[in-house]
């Protein structure tokens, strides 16, 4: 088969036949991608299938972990309401109870000549039932007890004084105890 002799063709002809040369070259190449993107396409579909099937089961396994923290943060989160509420009980509480430290400075002012003061027990308020301070200690004989006692009467902060008869049994280094109820 002899060669192509474009040579001897005029100069327009072979413009002409180099651009239709191109333009085939151009279709083959385009079409020749088009071909390979389909194949391409054609083969990442199985892919597309399967990572779209695993995104589905993650969000849902993400969905139920969700819901897992959740229930567990709002069993936590009520525990601590819950706990958080009882403290706020008893500080309210606490800050409507007299301080022991108020009612045994009291209790110290209260002047007691001839009397040893040895323990004390605070018991506050609670309920209905009024505070109590139990005074113990020793005192050298039964006037200043009944002074001691009538002294405790007769403080603001005391609503009654209880002192067992028993107390005056001896006659001189009594040891006692007294109930004070406070006031409310």
């Amino acid at each position: 088969m002899e060669p192509d002799r474009t040579d001897l063709l005029p100069v327009e002809r072979r413009r002409t036949l180099h651009r239709a040369y191109l333009f085939r070259l151009a279709t083959v190449t385009v079409v020749a991608g088009i071909g390979l993107l389909l194949v391409a396409a054609g083969l990442l579909l199985p892919a597309h299938a399967l990572l779209s099937r695993e995104i589905a089961a993650h969000e849902v396994q993400l969905a139920t972990v969700a819901s897992a923290l959740s229930s567990t943060a709002d069993t936590a989160l009520t525990a601590q309401l819950a706990a958080l509420e009882s403290d706020l009980k008893t500080l309210s509480a606490l800050s409507r109870t007299p301080k022991a430290t108020d009612i045994l400075t009291k209790a110290l002012s209260v002047a007691r000549p001839g009397v040893q003061l040895s323990g004390f027990v605070y018991a506050p308020p609670s309920g209905a039932r009024a505070g109590t301070l139990d005074i113990s200690g020793i005192a050298s004989d039964r006037t200043s007890l009944q002074a001691y006692q009538a002294a405790l009467q007769a403080a603001p902060f005391v609503a009654s004084a209880d002192l067992p008869v028993s107390a005056y049994a001896q006659a001189s280094k009594i040891p006692f105890m007294i109930t004070v109820t406070l006031q409310p």
